[in-house]
């Protein structure tokens, strides 16, 4: 009678790494945030250049070498990381003095988590300012008028020439966002979508 008890420990202890190892690969998780990076889009080696922390979430600037990926890390009960949020950092066009990055996703309050994301090339960038005020033909460059005509306005501190930002946002404030660069005057460098 007492042989059974450690045939069924054994037992149950296969089962909960065998449940263990499904959960966390089915859905995405692991145990360290180094693996959870490397199993994520673009699946390819690369190393963290900058990362801030936003709650249990956290943005990561993933460098593969060639290109820079905005990545939502979330952290599960304290030992479970999941990529949640991936995006492609990019400049608007090829001398650009920004890259940047912005993506949504819907909650269950109903609301859209929104990154944001910046790397500054230049480096006299030290502020970046994110809007969606509503341009026809000319961007406005006067930031107490971009405050007005903005329903999203967002000031970030460059910090090792990244900028990064978490927010939820309602729907209707998604989407159209300007992305501005300013210097320690608050001169605009640079503006684009």
């Amino acid at each position: 009678m007492m042989r059974k008890k450690p045939i069924y420990i054994i037992l149950v202890l296969l089962i909960l790494c065998s449940a263990t190892y499904f959960f966390t690969s089915q859905f995405g998780y692991s145990f360290n945030e180094k693996s959870v990076l490397l199993k994520s889009f673009p699946f390819q080696n690369g190393h963290v250049v900058y990362q801030k922390e936003f709650g249990n979430n956290k943005i990561v600037i993933w460098d593969t070498g060639d290109k820079k990926y905005a990545k939502v890390v979330k952290v599960a009960w304290g030992m479970l990381y999941q990529v949640r949020n991936i995006s492609e950092m990019l400049p608007r066009e090829p001398n650009d003095f920004i890259s940047r990055t912005w993506s949504a996703s819907l909650n269950s309050t109903g609301r859209y988590e929104t990154i944001f994301a910046v790397e500054a090339k230049n480096p006299d960038i030290e502020k970046v300012i994110i809007s969606n005020d509503h341009i026809d033909h000319k961007i406005s460059d006067q930031l107490k008028e971009i405050k007005q005509k903005s329903s999203v306005y967002i000031e970030l501190k460059v910090q090792d020439g990244f900028a990064v930002s978490y927010n939820e946002l309602p729907m209707n404030d998604v989407g159209n966002f300007v992305f501005r660069g300013l210097d320690h005057k608050g001169q605009i460098i640079t503006v684009g979508r």
